[in-house]
């Protein structure tokens, strides 16, 4: 056989092997995480430029969610992200996640029923003191888990927790765990840090206190199984439809 032809045919084998490869190897998609604070109607009169900044009024939010079905968008929980990330496992089409954060009772009020309408699972981020008065008590928290929504922890009182010495650190991210498995009876997997503030020592500390993976804030770097107690998040205001005017830069 000529030996020219005899490394042609190898040549076609190994181009045939590797593309056939590459078919199979879906190019990551990097999963937007959303996140949301209060909803519904002003507080107060005297509403402060924050408070009206992270709230989201009941209309709003439903043209948000509709705009999501509407393109064929699948909400996730947090932990079914990490799961993938750390295991390899295949995600839904245009998987998004919507997180909530520091548990205000104007998420079960009016974001609660609206996810349920478009069948739109979720992760609420609890701060484990605060369940009384303008947050969501134990049995709104207990009704969201018989509903499927995820509930993990925003730390026990919402400290800056690069600020904290190792004890206190400690007692935040286990406190919070803690508690809310105990009183919910549910295994607490993630963490959202507060106000996104985090380093080296304290992802560390999240990572000992048995946590799989944590939310942080924004960063250039895309989520990957590398950054797993660090991915990144985009909050959303109260815009009606902030997803196709880019304002969630992460969401195709």
């Amino acid at each position: 056989m000529n030996k020219t032809f005899y490394f042609l045919i190898i040549f076609i084998f190994c181009f045939s092997f590797l593309n056939a490869s590459a078919k199979e190897i879906k190019k990551p998609y990097n999963v937007p995480i959303l996140v949301y604070h209060s909803f519904g109607p002003a507080h107060s009169k005297k509403e402060s430029a924050m408070q009206k900044h992270y709230r989201v009024t009941e209309k709003v939010f439903e043209q948000q969610m509709k705009y999501l079905s509407d393109n064929g968008y699948h909400p996730i929980t947090f932990y079914s992200y990490i799961n993938s990330l750390k295991n390899n496992t295949e995600l839904p089409e245009k998987a998004v996640i919507l997180t909530f954060d520091d548990g205000w009772k104007t998420q079960y009020t009016y974001a609660v029923p609206i996810l349920e309408k478009y069948h739109f699972t979720g992760t609420f981020f609890i701060i484990s003191k605060n369940t009384n008065g303008s947050y969501m008590n134990w049995d709104n928290l207990k009704d969201l888990t018989t509903k499927g929504f995820e509930i993990a922890s925003h730390t026990e009182t919402h400290p800056m927790l690069t600020k904290l010495d190792a004890v206190k650190l400690k007692k935040e991210v286990e406190g919070s765990k803690k508690t809310l498995e105990d009183k919910l009876g549910i295994k607490v997997t993630t963490l959202a840090y507060p106000n996104y503030m985090q380093n080296e020592t304290v992802r560390s500390a999240v990572k000992s206190a048995g946590y799989l993976g944590a939310r942080g804030g924004w960063a250039k770097f895309k989520n990957s199984a590398d950054h797993i107690y660090e991915l990144t998040s985009q909050e959303v205001v109260n815009n009606p439809n902030p997803f196709s005017e880019k304002r969630v830069p992460d969401l195709p």
